[in-house]
C-alpha cells in the first residue's frame, strides 16, 4: 500500500514504504547510542530468498494513511537504554513528518542487543 496526498491541481503524490522505511533506518542510526541495525524474522527470510530488503531492521505498517515503524537495534553498552529509544522514537517521527508530511502514529524500539 503507498500512502498518498492529492492536491487537485496538480495530480496526486504516492509514497511507498520503502521510502518510509530509507528515511527510518537512516534516523535511527543517526542516533547517538545506536550501533546498527538489526534483521528482524522477515528480512531475514527475504534474504535467504535472494531478494534484496533495504529496509534492515525496519518495518513500516501503512493502513488507512496512518504509520506505525517497528525499529530492531543494537545500542552500545554506554548508551542508556531508556533514553536511546526515547531518541530513536522522536527521531523517527520527525524525520518522517519532515520528509514526507505524513504523522506517524507509533515507534516501537526493539533491543535485539547490546554491543560492548
Amino acid at each position: 500500500m503507498n500512502l498518498q496526498t492529492i492536491n487537485e491541481n496538480l495530480g496526486r503524490v504516492e509514497i511507498s514504504p520503502e521510502v518510509i522505511e530509507v528515511v527510518a533506518s537512516i534516523a535511527a542510526t543517526e542516533t547517538k547510542g545506536v550501533h546498527a541495525l538489526q534483521n528482524n524474522f522477515a528480512s531475514g527470510n527475504f534474504e535467504k530468498l535472494g531478494k534484496k530488503y533495504r529496509g534492515k531492521g525496519i518495518k513500516v505498517d501503512t493502513k488507512n494513511d496512518t504509520i506505525s515503524v517497528s525499529v530492531y537495534v543494537s545500542l552500545f553498552s554506554h548508551a542508556n537504554v531508556h533514553k536511546t529509544a526515547v531518541k530513536i522514537q522522536k527521531n523517527i517521527t520527525n524525520s518522517i513528518k519532515n520528509m514526507t508530511n505524513f504523522e506517524v502514529k507509533d515507534v516501537n524500539v526493539h533491543i535485539i542487543n547490546i554491543k560492548s
